[in-house]
C-alpha cells in the first residue's frame, strides 16, 4: 500500500496544449485540480475569464455548451479558464468530502489567482452557470473583478435544495430505494451540503463589479430580484433574456449549442469588459499534467493528447509504486456524456481499478467531450463510425506506450456499441476482450436514431412474454380489470408484437456501403450470430453487465440465442446481472453492486498480477468511499 503524498500532488512542467487551449493541472488548498485554457491565437490575453461550472448533472449536461463559449471568447481576445472544483470532473475528491461549498469558494478564488499570475491577466472577468454563477457573485463580495455574467443564477439555495429533493426522491421511487442525503441523476449531495447550499441567499450578499450581466433563463422572477438588489448596490446591472437553455441541459445525446445566447454573452464582454491583447503567445509554462490523488491508495493521472488529427483527448489513471502486468481499460463514453461518465462513474471506475492495479484510460472519441471535431456538423454522434478509428489509434497509442500489454475495452450504452464492434472487427492484437455494460444496440448503421433500434418495443413485449406465465395477469386479463379491458389488452399485445417480428427477419445486406474508418466500420447488416463468431474467432472474450430492467441480455438471446450459449459454455462469454439499477446506475447502491459485481468478474479473469493478493470483499471495503466521486 502506497503512503499518501504530502507534497508535490503536481507533476511534469508542461501542459498538453492543442489548438489554442491548453489541459493542465493547478493547486487549491494543497489538492490538484483539472483545467483547461483556452488562448487568443498569436497573442498575449491580458483580460481573464474564470467561467464557473454549475455542479452535479448540470455540469455534465453543459459541458459541451460551455467549451463553445470559452472558444468564442478566446477567439475575441480572452484567456479563458474552465476547471472542476474539487470533488468534481477530473479534479482530485469525492463528493463526500467535508466543506464542500467553502472548498469550492476557494477554488474559484485560486483559479482567478493563476489566472494572474501564472496566465499573466492584469484584468479579471467571471462567467458563472448556475450554481457557478452564485460561486462567482460569492467571490466577487471579497474580491475586485472587472464584470460579472450570471447565466440562469443560484439566487437561493433553498430553492436549489428543493428541487435537487424532488430530483432525487423521483429516482428513489423508481429504483425503490433510500440514500443518506439527496441523490439526484447519480451525484449526491451530503446532508452538510444541502445545508450548506440551503444557505445561499444572493440576496443577502453586495459585489464588487462595476458592471453585471444576468442572463435570465430558469428563475426570470429571481434574476428579476437580483437585478433590482445589485441596481440598489449601484452597480451597473442588466438583464438579458437568452434563448436555448433547455437545449443546453438536455440529456447529453440530445444537447444543443446554444449559439445566439453565447453570442449575446460574447457581445456584452466585449463590450463592457474589452479584451487587452498584447505581443506574441508562447507556450504555457511551468504547468502540470500528471496528479497524484490523496489517500490510503493513491493513483497518478496523467492528461494526454493520443492525437491532433484526429483530436483524441483523454486521462489516464495508473496505480502509483505498483507495477502490474494486468491489462489497460480503455473506458470509452457513454452516449455522449463526456469521460468522466453520467454520474462521473468512469472516474470512479478508473481510480478503484488503478488502485487495484489496473491503468485506466478514460477517453473523449473524436466529436465528444474534449476531442474536438473538425467538422462541427459532426460533434456529438454517439454512434459514429469514427469511433472505430479513434479506438484503433488509441490501442497503437498504448501499445507504443508498453508493447505486449493486453487492452480491454469498457463501454456503457453506445460505448458498448463500440466496444462490442471493436472485438467483432479491430484486427489489433492487443485487444483480448470487451466489457459491454447495458448494450442497447448490437447493430448501427449512419442515419438510424435511436427511435429507430425498436428497443422500447422490444421490451415491452418482453413485459408482455413474461405476463403470458403468471396466472394473476391472466386473471385480471378475462375478468377484465385491466385498463383497457380484455380487447383492448390482446390488441396492445399484438401491437408490441407483430411490428418486432415484421421488422427483424430481413437480414438482407444494405444496398449502401458504409465508410470504412481505418479499415473498421458499421456492419454491412444485422448479423449478432456472425459477430459472436467473428469475436470468438479473434479468441476474444465478451462481458455483459445488465442492470435488470435494461433490454441487452434480452436482446442477445432474442437475436443470438444459439451462439451467445454457445460461446457462454465455451468461456468466451459472460453475462451478470445488476439488480435495482438503471440504465446508468444512477444510485449510490446501484453503482456499489455494479462495482462490487465488476471487480469480482476481473478478479476471476485476470486475477491480481503482481499487486499484493487481497480479498476482493477487501477491496470493495477499502474503496467503498469513493463510490460517490
Amino acid at each position: 500500500m502506497t503512503t499518501e503524498p504530502e507534497s508535490h500532488a503536481l507533476e511534469d512542467a508542461s501542459s498538453v496544449e492543442q489548438a489554442g487551449r491548453s489541459a493542465f493541472y493547478f493547486e487549491s488548498g494543497g489538492r490538484p485540480l483539472f483545467a483547461w485554457l483556452h488562448r487568443p491565437a498569436g497573442a498575449v490575453a491580458e483580460h481573464g475569464v474564470v467561467i464557473c461550472s454549475p455542479l452535479g448533472h448540470e455540469q455534465v449536461h453543459s459541458h459541451r455548451a460551455l467549451r463553445h463559449l470559452a472558444e468564442r471568447l478566446a477567439a475575441q481576445g480572452f484567456a479563458v479558464m474552465r476547471f472542476d472544483y474539487h470533488g468534481t470532473g477530473d479534479s482530485d475528491g469525492a463528493e463526500n468530502d467535508p466543506q464542500r461549498l467553502a472548498t469550492w469558494q476557494a477554488n474559484v478564488s485560486d483559479a482567478v489567482e493563476w489566472m494572474r499570475t501564472e496566465g499573466g491577466c492584469r484584468k479579471i472577468s467571471l462567467v458563472g452557470l448556475r450554481l457557478g454563477a452564485a460561486l462567482a457573485a460569492l467571490y466577487a463580495e471579497q474580491h475586485e473583478v472587472e464584470s460579472l455574467v450570471l447565466w440562469a443564477p443560484i439566487v437561493k439555495g433553498r430553492r436549489y435544495v428543493r428541487e435537487l429533493t424532488a430530483l432525487s426522491q423521483t429516482a428513489q421511487l423508481a429504483a425503490g430505494s433510500e440514500s443518506a442525503g439527496i441523490e439526484a441523476m447519480g451525484f449526491v449531495y451530503s446532508n452538510e451540503l444541502a445545508g450548506e447550499l440551503a444557505r445561499v441567499d444572493l440576496l443577502a450578499h453586495s459585489v464588487r463589479c462595476p458592471q453585471v450581466l444576468i442572463a435570465s433563463s430558469a428563475n426570470p422572477a429571481g434574476d428579476l430580484a437580483l437585478l433590482e438588489h445589485l441596481r440598489k448596490q449601484g452597480v451597473s446591472a442588466e438583464a438579458m433574456a437568452l434563448t436555448g437553455y433547455e437545449g443546453m441541459m438536455a440529456e447529453p445525446h440530445d444537447t444543443q449549442v446554444p449559439q445566439e445566447a453565447l453570442q449575446s454573452i460574447v457581445d456584452w464582454m466585449k463590450a463592457k469588459a474589452q479584451p487587452v491583447v498584447t505581443g506574441r503567445s508562447t507556450a504555457l509554462a511551468a504547468s502540470a499534467t500528471s496528479m497524484l490523488t490523496r489517500g490510503p491508495d493513491a493513483v497518478r493521472e496523467t492528461i494526454l493528447q493520443i492525437s491532433s488529427t484526429p483530436d483524441l483527448f483523454g486521462i489516464m489513471t495508473e496505480p502509483v509504486a505498483r507495477p502490474t502486468s494486468l491489462p489497460w481499460i480503455v473506458m470509452i463514453n457513454a452516449g455522449a456524456a463526456y469521460r468522466i461518465g453520467p454520474g462521473r462513474i468512469h472516474v470512479a471506475m478508473a481510480r478503484q481499478l488503478a488502485a487495484l492495479g489496473y491503468p485506466c484510460l478514460r477517453l473523449d472519441i473524436n466529436g465528444i467531450g474534449d476531442s474536438v471535431a473538425a467538422d462541427p456538423e459532426k460533434e456529438n454522434d454517439t454512434y459514429a463510425a469514427t469511433a472505430f478509428r479513434d479506438v484503433s489509434l488509441v490501442c497503437d497509442y498504448l501499445h507504443a506506450q508498453q508493447p505486449g500489454r493486453p487492452i480491454v475495452l469498457l463501454g456503457l450504452c453506445s460505448g458498448a456499441y463500440v466496444a462490442f464492434q471493436s472485438a467483432a472487427q479491430l484486427p489489433h492484437p492487443a485487444i483480448i476482450e470487451s466489457i459491454l455494460i447495458n448494450p442497447l444496440v448490437f447493430f448501427w448503421k449512419e442515419g438510424m436514431t435511436i427511435n429507430d433500434t425498436n428497443t422500447d418495443q422490444l421490451v415491452a413485449w418482453r413485459e408482455y412474454w413474461n405476463a403470458i406465465f403468471k396466472w394473476s395477469q391472466w386473471k385480471m386479463l378475462l375478468t377484465g380489470r385491466t385498463r383497457t379491458g380484455f380487447a383492448g389488452s390482446l390488441k396492445r399485445f399484438a401491437g408490441h408484437v407483430k411490428p418486432r417480428f415484421l421488422t427483424t427477419r430481413s437480414h438482407a445486406p444494405q444496398r449502401e456501403k458504409p465508410v470504412s474508418h481505418g479499415g473498421c466500420a458499421h456492419p454491412l447488416r444485422k448479423d449478432l450470430p456472425g459477430d459472436l463468431s467473428r469475436v470468438a474467432a479473434a479468441e476474444r472474450t465478451l462481458a455483459m453487465f445488465v442492470s435488470d430492467n435494461d433490454p441487452g441480455y434480452f436482446l442477445l438471446m432474442y437475436q443470438a440465442r444459439r451462439k451467445a450459449t454457445q460461446l457462454m459454455k465455451q468461456g468466451r462469454l459472460q453475462c451478470r446481472f445488476i439488480h435495482q439499477a438503471d440504465h446508468t446506475f444512477s444510485t449510490a447502491q446501484s453503482r456499489q453492486t455494479f462495482y462490487q459485481s465488476l471487480t469480482d468478474y476481473l478478479h476471476q479473469r485476470f486475477g491480481s498480477g503482481l499487486i499484493e493478493k487481497r480479498a476482493v470483499d477487501d477491496d470493495s471495503k477499502l474503496l467503498a468511499p469513493l463510490l460517490t466521486a
